[in-house]
Parts: structure tokens; sequence; C-alpha cells
């Protein structure tokens, strides 16, 4: 990894993900700009973690025991659970409704000027038409991803599943732009342009990189939404997808 500065000195950054995919690239970008890092998943993996909490993905409670052990006053939570399940209820319970869980019982513990970062996803030209099942993803709560998958018809659909979670994340985001600002806590959202943060083959071979060198350069931008640097930033999204986002844009308006 290229040496970072360290822009998380001496801050305390709780990890959701920390074991894999991108949240393991958080993890480590957080650790190489000089942060406490506390991992939260259900293994460990990264070794330099200062804490770690280990999570049952099937146990809708388990946020709940991680917010009650996590010390007040951290400086950072950063959402970006792995997606081990293809199952459109698990998707859910796992993408969205427990990290939402976590960052509304941890956010009001958090350390003045504190940031929450949560990941989202891609916004293509379905947005507008499903804002209904948006809305409905975004106030998911716990043990309710059963009736949600049937009500919205998600294991019809190839891939829906992954997309309510994306897009539920980022409405929850913009929801709670102002929720905790009293604080001054900021909550943003970062999109990379794949759930584990790899780049499409078309992008990564257009900007001449390596697909998998994707999760470090997203994690790269979670430090950013995590520092001091980012203080005017709430209710952001911020695309760290190669390109991504701004190919869809083009292709919906023609520019």
């Amino acid at each position: 990894m290229d040496a970072m500065p360290p822009l998380l000195l001496g801050r305390r950054i709780a990890v959701l993900g920390s074991a894999s995919g991108l949240g393991l690239a958080v993890a480590a970008a957080c650790e190489a700009a000089g942060a406490e890092v506390l991992g939260i998943d259900t293994n460990k993996s990264f070794d330099h973690l200062t804490e770690f909490y280990r999570i049952d993905p099937d146990d809708p409670l388990a946020m709940d025991a991680v917010a009650a052990e996590l010390p007040s006053d951290l400086d950072g939570l950063a959402l970006f659970p792995a997606n081990r399940d293809e199952r459109p209820e698990q998707t859910l319970a796992q993408g969205l409704a427990a990290p939402k869980r976590l960052a509304e019982l941890v956010a009001p513990t958090l350390a003045t000027g504190g940031s929450i970062v949560a990941r989202a996803a891609p916004l293509t030209g379905a947005w507008s038409a499903s804002l209904g099942l948006v809305r409905a993803a975004a106030a998911l709560r716990p043990g309710s991803e059963g009736n949600f998958c049937a009500q919205w018809s998600l294991a019809q659909e190839p891939g829906l599943a992954a997309r309510a979670v994306g897009w539920g994340m980022l409405a929850w985001v913009l929801s709670h732009r102002w929720t905790w600002a009293g604080n001054g806590i900021r909550v943003n959202a970062l999109t990379p342009a794949l759930f584990d943060g790899r780049l499409p083959p078309a992008i990564s071979a257009a900007r001449a990189i390596d697909a998998a060198d994707g999760p470090r350069l997203a994690a790269q931008a979670a430090v950013f939404l995590l520092s001091p640097l980012s203080a005017g930033l709430t209710g952001a999204n911020l695309a760290a997808d190669g390109g991504t986002s701004a190919q869809i844009q083009t292709s919906l308006e023609g520019l």
C-alpha cells in the first residue's frame, strides 16, 4: 500500500466488515493513516486491529451487543459489511438492517466532530422509478427482512436485493445528514463501483489499472471522509468508483 498521510493520527475508528473486501481495505487504510482501528466482523483477518468485536451475522441483535461493548467517544464509524450470502433476506440483514442499527446506536456516543461513512451503490436510470423501494429500504429494521423481500419481490430479479441495500443506505445517509449535527457528527456515503470495491473490467481498462486495485483506491476516499479534512461534508455521496457513476450519468443524459 502507498504511504498514507497521517490524516487519522490519534483517532479511533470502528470498521464494520473489517475482515474482507472493501471493509478490510478501509481498515488497513485507516491504520496506515494513523488511526486505532476497532474491527467488527465474523472473524479477525486483519492483524493491525486495536480491538476486535466478533459478530454472528444471523443474530438480529448482534449490533445491539456490539454497540454496548464499543467505547464511547469514537471518532468514526465505517460501515462496509461483506455480503456472504446470496439469499435476499440475508443480503438485506447483513448489508442494510444491521449497519443502520449499529450506526443509530453508536452515533450519539461519537466524539464531537465524529464521522459516519456508509457504502452506497451507483445510481442507475431505475433510481427514480424505484423510490418506493428505496424509502422502504431506508426504514428497514432488523427482523423484518423476510416480509420486505416478499413485499418487493426481491427474489424474482437478480441483483435487486443488493441494489436495495446500496440505495437504501444512501437514502438513510441523506435523511440523517443533520440528525446528530448538534454533536458535530457528519454522515456521508461512499459509492464504490462494485460491492467489494473492485472496478468493472471496462473501467479498469479505461484507466489502465488493475480491477483488484479498486478497494484500495476507494478506501483512501473513505479515509478522507473519516478525517477532519471533510468537516464541511454531511449528507454527501462520494463516488469512488473509477468513473462508473460518471459513465452511467453521461449515458443516461446523452452527454
